[in-house]
């Protein structure tokens, strides 16, 4: 490896990082790695600077100076953190939409300017992977209502945050392929790799004995496991294994002859009817499209104003790695819907009017409860990440409540998408789009100071 410019340190700085005397020095950024030629300065200040050509070599892009540490094991100074996004595309609408992906993508790059950190977004397609090099974008406000995205070349980063809005997009094999490759990057760090499957999720989740209480009886669908189910219970739903947003769920019924009534959310509601499940199988087919669906127990839910509800909760890592509940709020299906998706009409209320309105009033019961709330998020977490052997940053839980009160886990989400505009705290939401980038500074190595 060619010796490329040069690294100033204090003699002071040198001691605090326990960095041994040489007159070369490995330097990193991102996962690029320069050797470079080691300038000791006496001083009293604990400082660092790189001359033109290595800060050039090291593709750095940001005017105020990155943390800087020694890693001991692989003997190089590390210079950071850099973190990059990674996203399917960058839209850039005329018309811009709060609730769009296009406004959670630019509230989080500002947010991202305002971190101890270089932070950036990127796509599969801007990636050079011989100089292990990628254009990355940050996005510029021009006025209050104009900003452009602006783009430089930054080394790949220390940690990907994979924010790939769409499951069509996560199945792009161009976009398959990046992850991939970036996964087996040396020095990179990977969170929120891929949308979940509920089959999938619920196997490694009910190999867990202590949340069996928690989660409703669910089979792979076909033919018996719908007879089967429909022998035990009155109510159950279909939902494909890979969907999002309620859309393709199948709500089943069936009254005291044992016919079947049924409502297709898919564009609206459709309802249809049949004699029996083998009947109901035929009928469905179509709605189905020949995707794989879970079956699942129908639970007899708390209503609030005579509508059901679930608990959504955003559950992210912090600064220091541990997970916390970021936002908390409960979704009220649409009168007359059993599906409280926000996309799919339903409205937003506290969980504290609701929990108030529930529970009695009952402020030992209602605290025991959110006890136990937090309990079961920890749980699903803890056994997700450690029996899928993949890491996460950031989880969606949706956990719904029977009328005696008991909790019950109806889906858990790994691409939340959060909402840049709330009738709730702006400072909970700027905290939900905060937290996964403090997470990231901190699997890089550094810490989260200003």
């Amino acid at each position: 490896m060619s010796t490329v410019g040069k690294i100033f340190m204090s003699d002071v700085l040198i001691s605090k990082l326990d960095i041994p005397l040489a007159s070369t020095v490995k330097v990193r950024v991102g996962v690029k790695v320069v050797s470079s030629k080691l300038v000791v300065r006496n001083g009293k200040l604990s400082s660092y600077m790189l001359s033109p050509q290595l800060a050039k070599a090291l593709c750095l892009n940001r005017r105020k100076p990155l943390q800087i540490r020694y890693d001991q094991e692989k003997e190089m100074i590390h210079i950071g953190p850099t973190i990059g996004i990674l996203a399917s595309y960058l839209p850039n609408e005329l018309e811009f939409n709060p609730k769009s992906v296009q406004a959670e993508l630019i509230f989080l790059s500002k947010i991202g300017q305002q971190l101890p950190a270089q932070v950036y977004f990127f796509t599969s397609s801007s990636i050079n992977w011989t100089s292990k090099t990628v254009r990355g974008f940050i996005y510029h406000q021009l006025s209050s209502d104009r900003g452009i995205w602006t783009s430089s070349v930054y080394p790949l980063p220390d940690v990907v945050y994979d924010r790939i809005s769409s499951r069509a997009g996560e199945a792009r094999p161009g976009i398959k392929n990046t992850k991939k490759k970036l996964m087996n990057l040396q020095h990179l760090k990977y969170f929120n790799p891929s949308f979940l499957n509920k089959w999938k999720v619920h196997k490694l989740l009910v190999a867990n004995a202590d949340l069996i209480p928690y989660l409703p009886e669910t089979q792979l669908l076909n033919a018996s496991s719908m007879k089967d189910m429909m022998m035990r219970h009155k109510t159950l739903y279909l939902k494909p294994c890979n969907g999002s947003q309620g859309n393709g769920i199948i709500k089943v019924i069936c009254n005291d002859q044992g016919k079947l009534k049924y409502t297709v959310y898919r564009n609206g509601r459709h309802a249809g009817h049949a004699d029996n499940t083998t009947d109901f199988m035929k009928r469905s087919r179509l709605a189905r499209k020949g995707k794989p669906y879970i079956v699942q127990q129908g639970l007899n839910l708390s209503t609030f104003h005579e509508s059901p509800f679930d608990i959504r909760i955003i559950y992210q890592k912090n600064h220091e790695g541990e997970w916390k509940i970021s936002k908390q709020f409960v979704r009220v299906a649409p009168r007359g819907s059993s599906v409280a998706n926000l996309s799919r009409g339903g409205t937003a209320e506290t969980s504290k009017r609701v929990f108030a309105s529930i529970l009695n009033r009952n402020k030992k019961l209602i605290e025991e409860k959110h006890e136990e709330l937090r309990n079961l998020c920890s749980m699903v977490a803890v056994t997700l990440e450690s029996s899928s052997k993949k890491l996460y940053g950031e989880l969606g839980l949706d956990i719904g409540i029977d009328k005696g009160g008991n909790f019950w886990l109806i889906e858990v989400n790994s691409k939340p998408r959060k909402t840049t505009e709330t009738e709730l705290s702006q400072g909970i939401v700027r905290n939900t789009f905060r937290r996964p980038l403090q997470y990231a500074i901190h699997l890089a190595g550094f810490q989260n100071r200003q």
